[in-house]
């Protein structure tokens, strides 16, 4: 069980979250939406630091070795190509094999990747957040700038993803697409947890979003 006791972040004078607490267990796919979404996973992953709260696995400090963290706008070093990016990734583990993964989201190998347009982007993103091979995922918006084939891919990627254990939390303001994909889904709005959502009741909430209610985009 991951646990997000009373966290609270600021970014600046403005507050993002205040008070958050989730109850997140392991194996399953939790969904996150409105304000503060993204704070709220890289403040999980380390890379921003809550002013009070605790984030804990099973009573102990999350580590970040195992975690990875994919990015809503993944961005890359100038210079460096596709092919290269995936070749550090296979540097650290020999035996990770992408070419299932280029399959499913196909990027131009000998493109540089930070000249890639925003879709080749996240999908080399993807690939290299899945090749990493982590127990815990952390997936902002996952489905932005992919087609519709390829958000079925993602799908289907996530139901295999936690079926094998392993924990996802992702972000997303589309509620409809993580209808039969998340275990659950919290809300967020005001720096608070609004609401939480089981699985079944996804298909009407994501119902509701679609005819005009929406969700925050920050």
């Amino acid at each position: 069980m991951i646990t997000i006791d009373s966290l609270r972040i600021r970014d600046g004078k403005r507050m993002l979250l205040d008070g958050v607490t989730m109850h997140l267990p392991q194996s399953a796919v939790h969904g996150i939406a409105g304000e503060g979404r993204g704070a709220l996973l890289r403040a999980i992953y380390g890379d921003l630091q809550p002013e009070a709260g605790t984030i804990s696995e099973a009573g102990h400090p999350l580590q970040r070795r195992e975690m990875a963290l994919l990015e809503a706008d993944p961005r890359f070093w100038p210079g460096l190509t596709a092919r290269d990016c995936i070749g550090l990734v296979r540097w650290f583990d020999r035996k990770v094999n992408p070419e299932a993964l280029l399959r499913r989201f196909p990027v131009p190998l000998d493109t540089e990747a930070a000249s890639l347009g925003a879709e080749a982007r996240k999908h080399l993103g993807i690939i290299l957040t899945l090749m990493r091979g982590k127990r815990i995922l952390l997936l902002d918006e996952p489905f932005r700038e992919l087609t519709p084939e390829r958000i079925f891919v993602m799908q289907q990627l996530l139901l295999h993803l936690g079926s094998k254990g392993c924990t996802v939390i992702l972000t997303s303001t589309r509620i409809p697409l993580i209808e039969g994909v998340c275990d659950d889904l919290y809300l967020l709005g005001g720096g608070k947890v609004l609401a939480r959502y089981e699985h079944y009741e996804l298909g009407h909430l994501g119902r509701d979003a679609e005819s005009g209610s929406g969700f925050p985009e920050n």
